[in-house]
């Protein structure tokens, strides 16, 4: 069973979110398919213990917090995320772990019980195979929460990984943010290798995005994997002719997928295909299939001229112009 554990919300508790904010990331977070959310004491309270339906929540309790008891407790909440002691079954003792050769001595309190493990963000470095085998000697995957660091831009091949590999649970946020794996990424890795959620819609991405630069108050790069724009979106000839005849060789998954669309843009480096796209998606194709060579050569002198791409609204007024010279000749 593959479990992805998002703690974004507890990455955002210094951003003062609402309680519908909060309420509405949940409700997003079950569409796209993430049924298990790490929150904060500071979340739990601002909703009151109103915890919505329909999730699996672990609770990350700080040190201070743990030693003086001073945290929520709740039927609702499967697993408290402690520092490293247990008073209770529903505990899960965490340890930091920058380097697997580091002489941290891990004792679980009971047999066959859960550890969460932050950091590891050096496992890949020697290599894929390298790694898993030596987390392998280490750790139980199968009773492993495993909640890899960043730092060097591996966090999210490392929690795919662990998980094609059966580990218990992998800790993720949106976008990474917070220095951790990315959750959009490993869903959308996990649902194109392992056929994870084959028959599922996720659509509800794009409306995620939305949601965390409301609360960020700045804007998603354009280029960001599978959360981005302009993802979809392609100039080079030779690729647009590719992808229309068959997109599956360019694409890892259709751009309605995630709600975004696939758009052609149109400049120096554009070819036939382009043009016949555009026209095609104007319902023009039968009128100026003839003329396609003409209207790129129109396109790349415009582009080249300017240095930038050509817009859609361009382009149709450079086919109107182009069909009243055609006209008058």
């Amino acid at each position: 069973m593959i479990r992805i554990i998002d703690a974004t919300l507890c990455i955002l508790d210094n951003y003062n979110l609402t309680r519908e904010q909060i309420y509405r990331f949940v409700e997003l977070m079950g569409k796209i398919g993430i049924r298990n959310l790490q929150i904060s004491a500071g979340v739990y309270e601002k909703l009151q213990g109103n915890l919505p339906d329909g999730m699996t929540y672990y609770l990350e309790v700080d040190t201070v917090s743990y030693m003086n008891e001073d945290y929520p407790k709740d039927k609702r909440i499967k697993y408290y995320f402690t520092p490293k002691q247990k008073r209770g079954k529903r505990e899960i003792e965490t340890y930091q772990i920058n380097d697997m050769e580091e002489p941290v001595k891990i004792v679980p309190a009971e047999e066959n019980s859960l550890l969460r493990v932050t950091g590891l963000d050096k496992l890949l470095l020697g290599g894929c195979n390298v790694g898993l085998e030596t987390l392998k000697k280490r750790f139980e995957l199968k009773q492993l929460i495993l909640c890899p660091e960043n730092t060097y831009h591996c966090a999210t091949a490392i929690a795919t990984l662990f998980l094609q590999n059966k580990g218990y649970a992998v800790v993720s946020t949106l976008l990474g943010i917070g220095n951790k794996a990315a959750t959009e990424q490993i869903l959308m890795a996990l649902h194109v290798i392992e056929r994870y959620m084959v028959n599922h819609d996720f659509k509800d991405f794009s409306r995620l995005k939305c949601w965390l630069e409301d609360v960020l108050k700045e804007e998603i790069s354009p280029m960001a994997p599978v959360l981005g724009t302009r993802i979809f979106y392609v100039e080079s000839g030779i690729h647009v002719d590719g992808i229309l005849k068959k997109p599956a060789n360019y694409e890892p998954y259709p751009a309605e997928l995630v709600g975004l669309e696939r758009e052609v843009i149109l400049g120096k480096h554009s070819g036939k295909g382009c043009v016949t796209f555009k026209l095609k998606k104007l319902h023009m194709e039968n009128t100026f299939q003839d003329h396609t060579e003409d209207l790129l050569q129109l396109i790349k002198e415009k582009s080249r001229a300017r240095g930038t791409a050509i817009t859609e609204e361009e382009f149709i007024e450079m086919v109107g112009r182009y069909e009243t010279y055609d006209e008058k000749t």
